[in-house]
């Protein structure tokens, strides 16, 4: 019988993260039928604990991760930082210092180069490095707030680049709506809905806006109104699972 320790050996010394790199290394020869199995089912997930501090390391690694991952990643060093274990306390405060200072210097970058030449790439990236400080400071309100003013201030000054209605205005909005700035978010809206009538997610945004002012009638009411709008799959889909059905169906 092969010994149990070198079946999990692969050839390249590649060890997968994920069940995809899994099955793509498997494709590729680099790991053997048993380890792709073994891997294909015991992949373990960053936030179950004990946790995978190689994988931690790997991402803290990455010049740039999505919103989502940051989020887990401050969630787990939230809840080394509550340990006995100080060495895991002192991994977790230098890991979300050193995510934070890496986003600042990203920004400085961008303002820099903003200065000479802004464009509206530039100014996107500046708004979504912002979003991931606030993400990074989640549970530190006047930190996240603080962020979050500082995109709303970017958004203001160069708002005249920023005209997408999905990509821009649509965003802005959530802005707002986390910064629980409704009567502004409520006067982009009209002025948005104005120019851009026909948007689908425009129209979704008003009816979150009327979820968070807790009018939750009239978010089944106005895409009820609207709904013939409405022809990408997804929301249709989003449509169908509340039961809004209109003249679509009609």
């Amino acid at each position: 019988m092969q010994n149990f320790r070198n079946i999990f050996i692969s050839k390249t010394g590649f060890v997968p993260r994920t069940q995809a790199q899994a099955l793509k290394a498997y494709l590729e020869d680099i790991i053997g039928p048993e380890y792709y199995t073994y891997r294909a089912v015991n992949i373990h997930p960053l936030l179950e604990e004990p946790w995978d501090f190689q994988e931690i390391d790997r991402l803290l690694a990455k010049p740039d991760l999505d919103i989502e991952t940051i989020q887990i990643l401050i969630t787990i060093f939230d809840k080394m930082l509550q340990l006995p274990d100080k060495e895991q306390a002192l991994f977790a405060a230098e890991s979300i210092n050193a995510l934070e200072q890496r986003y600042l210097n990203q920004i400085i970058a961008l303002k820099k180069k903003a200065e000479t030449d802004a464009d509206t790439d530039t100014i996107r990236a500046i708004l979504q490095k912002y979003q991931c400080l606030a993400a990074i400071n989640k549970n530190r309100p006047l930190l996240r707030t603080f962020y979050q003013k500082e995109a709303q201030q970017t958004f203001i000054q160069y708002r005249n680049l920023l005209t997408d209605p999905e990509k821009d205005i649509a965003a802005y909005i959530s802005l707002l709506f986390d910064l629980e700035a409704m009567e502004e978010a409520r006067r982009e809206i009209l002025a948005a809905l104005q120019k851009h009538p026909r948007d689908e997610k425009l129209h979704f945004i008003v009816a979150e806006f009327n979820f968070r002012i807790r009018s939750y009638r009239e978010v089944g009411t106005y895409m009820n109104q609207v709904v013939k709008i409405i022809k990408s799959k997804t929301g249709k889909e989003i449509c169908d699972f509340w039961g809004i059905q209109g003249e679509r169906h009609g």
